[in-house]
């Protein structure tokens, strides 16, 4: 009669093998209660494709080393890592992290070795280093995540990773950069807002980076921070296929691009730059291409910058850099506190459609071995001196 034992047995198994990293039935029943179960011990012996599901106040640091891993928060639920990093994502793919709190780490979350993690709707906020670093060519996307008050960088990404960002993505306050961009890719999907406000520099692209706004309904926002609001520099390169950038109130500079960088505004992108020390920068070999072929892009309109009502100057390019507008193409540079638009020492600059007026100084100055191809402008007050070489249909000789 061994026939009971075996059923008793039979059931035992399958009720072991329905189990999940939580105990009950791979998170789907009920979600682990931090304040009884470690999480930390959960999402180490989770299994593949696990759904971890938890809620109140859980002990960090996090170590997750599975692939397809799932972590998803339920009503409050906050991960502290009590100095230390909070969540290390370590060479796991397909990794899911959603809807929880991420606070007092080293780092928030690190994804590292080759790692590859989506986050949506995370809180991220109030550690001693950054808040989500991606490195050593691991990648992530994020929907919907705030990375505030980190003691060094919001969002980073170095070490050639990548990041993709959909919906809306805040970084505020932290203490350096709001975003920094190394060595990496950074693409702004469609129908996402990035902001970047009170950070000391909002938002770098650096060291070869390659950024790109995607969509005509992509947009950065970067304000109110203490120096620079957006600045590639160091041969990186940001790409806007009809997005919006709007740089406005910061301390310094609205945008800086800066040593041999790159910056193109195309398919009627748009650079507002307001309320800043200086709206525009384009310095030290760094190439600025602002046009729209609509035949080509599809998209009707103009690509512009825009700079108005800045302390100092609307728009500078200095140093052997570059500014060209091509066909449909224009600035507007008005009501600048000294003057609307200067170029210097080699600089060259191409200008079309554009409006420099109403500006406090003067509206146009052009000094020290600037070549200038001017068009189609409508211009107030202008100096230059014998050392600039002008031509087009602008009426303006130098010296002026």
């Amino acid at each position: 009669m061994r026939y009971p034992t075996m059923i008793a047995s039979t059931l035992c198994v399958l009720a072991t093998a329905s189990l999940g990293a939580d105990g009950r039935g791979h998170g789907h029943d009920r979600p682990i209660d931090c304040s009884r179960r470690s999480l930390a011990e959960a999402v180490a012996v989770a299994d593949e494709n696990d759904e971890i599901r938890f809620t109140g106040r859980c002990a960090g640091p996090i170590v997750i080393r599975t692939d397809g891993l799932s972590l998803e928060g339920v009503g409050t639920a906050i991960i502290d890592g009590g100095g230390e990093d909070v969540i290390l994502v370590d060479g796991a793919s397909r990794v899911s992290l959603s809807t929880f709190e991420v606070r007092n780490g080293g780092n928030g979350i690190v994804g590292d070795n080759g790692a590859h993690v989506t986050m949506t709707g995370l809180n991220v906020h109030d550690n001693a280093g950054t808040g989500v670093t991606i490195q050593t060519a691991s990648s992530a996307a994020l929907t919907d995540v705030t990375i505030t008050q980190n003691g060094f960088i919001g969002l980073e990404a170095h070490g050639g990773s990548s990041l993709i960002v959909h919906g809306t993505v805040n970084t505020t306050d932290n203490a350096v950069f709001g975003i920094n961009i190394n060595g990496s890719s950074f693409t702004i999907d469609r129908a996402t807002t990035v902001s970047s406000t009170g950070n000391a520099l909002g938002i770098q692209i650096s060291t070869n980076a390659n950024a790109f706004l995607a969509d005509p309904s992509a947009t950065i926002n970067a304000s109110n921070n203490l120096a620079t609001g957006l600045t590639v520099v160091s041969g990186a390169q940001l790409v806007s296929f009809g997005g919006v950038i709007n740089a406005t109130g910061n301390g310094g500079i609205g945008v800086s691009v800066s040593s041999k960088a790159g910056l193109d505004l195309d398919a009627g992108s748009v650079l507002t730059a307001s309320n800043n020390g200086d709206g525009l920068l384009v310095q030290t070999g760094s190439v600025m291409s602002v046009f729209n072929t609509p035949q080509n892009s599809g998209i009707p309109g103009f690509s512009t910058i825009e700079t108005k009502n800045n302390t100092r100057t609307g728009v500078r390019v200095l140093t052997d850099a570059r500014l060209t507008l091509v066909n449909q193409a224009k600035v507007t540079a008005q009501q600048n506190g000294t003057v609307g638009f200067t170029a210097d020492n080699g600089a060259g600059v191409t200008l079309v459609n554009s409006t420099l007026t109403g500006n406090t100084a003067r509206d146009l100055v052009m000094t020290f071995g600037v070549r200038a191809d001017l068009r189609t402008l409508v211009v107030g007050t202008v100096t230059c001196d014998a050392t600039v070489l002008v031509r087009g249909t602008s009426g303006i000789v130098c010296p002026m």
